[in-house]
């Protein structure tokens, strides 16, 4: 046994002793009042009431003793008990049992608790400012609606659609700011409107065989292509001559302007920008054709 344990079992024998000193003294005052008790009672009154009083002081004695009467066990605290058995016993004191820890709710059951606390089990009531916000953000739609015209409220035709590309195109030319900007704007363009680049396949063999119909191809970049098509639907484009394309004499004979647009181009000259009246329309199957003649009018 270690010097620590030693020295504990002096200190709870040092409060054993302390708490047998406070019974002692407990006794002592029993006994004090039992001899007075037994002198009332020898002393006796002759009659009943008198008897009846001192039978009552009798009980009220004896409660008072029953009450001021403790124990030694009722004197330790557990914490004592414990050591105390240990030092006597070697016997390690029993651990209470362990708590298991709550589960924590999970998101459900917390949505049901806020659920409950907030409205008792009912339904809650349906917020008037939310109404009100609905309702208004619901007019409002409403009035949008009414103030668009009713031609873009439904699917625009190819022709309407045609249209406003012929009308951007030749804007473009018009762009102000800087060369930066100005590609920017031929950016939105070609995003705005699906472009897509083409050029003339058998634009070589042409140069020898000029009575050959010209075949398109889509290529890609599309700032790269000599063409820009806006597709129409059923295999159909709108198209338009790039804006940077350069107007000349091979383009004219064997590149396809000349099948694609009526114009007035004249031989030995170049050109390089256009204002479109009317765009042309190819046909793409497995290879692209003039479906449709355009007209522009190009400058130098």
């Amino acid at each position: 046994m270690g010097t620590d344990e030693l020295t504990r079992i002096h200190e709870l024998a040092k409060r054993v002793t302390l708490l047998e000193k406070m019974v002692l003294r407990q006794q002592s005052r029993i006994d004090e009042l039992t001899q007075a008790l037994e002198v009332q009672h020898a002393a006796g009154a002759s009659t009943r009431p008198a008897q009846e009083r001192e039978d009552t002081k009798e009980r009220a004695a004896q409660e008072e003793v029953a009450r001021s009467v403790p124990s030694v066990s009722d004197l330790l605290d557990e914490e004592m008990k414990r050591e105390l058995a240990r030092a006597y016993t070697g016997a390690q004191p029993a651990k209470p049992p362990e708590k298991k820890p709550e589960k924590p709710p999970n998101a459900m059951q917390r949505a049901a608790g806020s659920y409950a606390r907030a409205g008792g089990g009912r339904e809650p009531a349906v917020n008037d400012q939310a109404k009100q916000t609905e309702a208004a953000r619901k007019k409002t739609a409403e009035a949008t609606l009414a103030g668009i015209p009713q031609h873009e409220l439904r699917e625009r035709t190819p022709e309407e659609r045609t249209a406003d590309f012929v009308r951007d195109y030749n804007a473009l030319y018009d762009v102000p700011g800087t060369m930066f900007q100005k590609k920017k704007a031929q950016d939105d363009f070609i995003r705005d409107h699906e472009v897509q680049g083409m050029r003339c396949t058998n634009m070589q063999l042409r140069h020898s065989r000029p009575e050959l119909e010209p075949r398109f191809v889509a290529v890609t970049p599309t700032r790269d292509a000599d063409y820009w098509g806006m597709p129409l639907g059923n295999n159909l484009f709108a198209v338009v001559p790039n804006p940077f394309l350069v107007y000349g004499e091979e383009m004219h004979t064997a590149g396809g302007m000349r099948e694609a647009f009526n114009s007035n181009y004249r031989l030995g000259n170049t050109y390089g920008r256009f204002t479109i009246k009317e765009a042309a329309i190819f046909q793409f199957g497995t290879i692209g054709k003039v479906f449709r003649r355009g007209q522009l009018e190009a400058e130098q």
